[in-house]
């Protein structure tokens, strides 16, 4: 039987799903994953077996709630996912869990765990002090992930982003004079081979493409009252929007910027805006 090891672990389908189901241990294990050298949940597989059940079908229904649930759980953590049909016709889901080069990863209560051989163990702080020193300096914007042309980009996008760039009054004339791939290797969206870094895919790559990335910008509004019951909810995960989009649909999706308070000022009476918009948009 194939023995759990540092970078490798299985886990049985009912640690997602069911009553038994513990995300908080699973996301333990993502953190240590991540500070390690990275590696592979295989979830659906029993301890004592070597494959799933063979009847155990369906498991996309659960896959992408789980890498969302585990998102929710941890901080630094890069999970992908896809699920893998086993020899016997099984299905299980695959969790690739990449190692955080520049940041410690944790969980969202503040702990913090490393792979030590076939365990997921709470680092000691002198352990943690050790590897928050061994992190070097690392732009993840300017790297490239993906293997995607700038050709390939979101056309729609990219005559929006060219048409603004050119339309500002905050870029030189030196700069619109750029062709847009010229535009593109500027504002470092693509590398010397023309293919769009992380930068570059989040502002003009496809949906597709932003999904992939590791640190796609997801984003909730959560509204309480005055008893501090929530009472409205609005999530921003589709990655159908670039940062910009995004700035613009909670700036004018959600009602509460536009509130204003009316008050006197001599013979006049004027609105006073409860939110100013540069604090939406800076």
């Amino acid at each position: 039987m194939r023995k759990e090891f540092s970078t490798w672990d299985k886990k049985s389908l009912k640690t997602i799903v069911g009553k038994t189901r513990d995300f908080n241990e699973l996301a333990k294990d993502c953190v240590a994953f991540a500070n390690f050298k990275g590696g592979h949940l295989h979830i659906g597989i029993e301890d004592e077996d070597e494959l799933p059940p063979s009847s155990q079908k369906r498991t996309i229904d659960i896959a992408e709630g789980t890498v969302k649930r585990l998102n929710e759980l941890t901080i630094n953590v890069g999970i992908s996912q896809q699920i893998v049909t086993a020899e016997n016709g099984g299905e299980y889901l695959d969790l690739t869990i990449h190692q955080s080069r520049t940041s410690v990863a944790s969980t969202t209560n503040g702990k913090y765990f490393m792979r030590d051989n076939d365990k997921s163990r709470t680092l000691l702080p002198d352990e943690l002090i050790r590897l928050v020193g061994d992190k070097p300096s690392y732009c993840w914007e300017t790297k490239v992930t993906l293997p995607v042309k700038w050709e390939d980009a979101d056309s729609f996008k990219l005559q929006r982003f060219e048409r603004d760039i050119r339309n500002s009054d905050r870029v030189s004339q030196v700069v619109k004079e750029k062709s847009i791939r010229e535009l593109l290797e500027y504002y470092l969206m693509i590398d010397d081979q023309d293919y769009l870094t992380n930068l570059g895919i989040l502002w003009v790559g496809k949906r597709q493409h932003r999904a992939r990335l590791l640190y796609s910008p997801v984003i909730q509004y959560i509204k309480y009252d005055d008893t501090g019951e929530k009472v409205f909810k609005k999530t921003w995960d589709d990655y159908e929007q670039s940062p910009q989009e995004l700035l613009e649909s909670i700036w004018l999706d959600i009602p509460e910027w536009r509130e204003s308070n009316e008050v006197s000022e001599g013979l006049w009476r004027v609105n006073i805006p409860a939110f100013d918009e540069k604090v939406v948009r800076p």
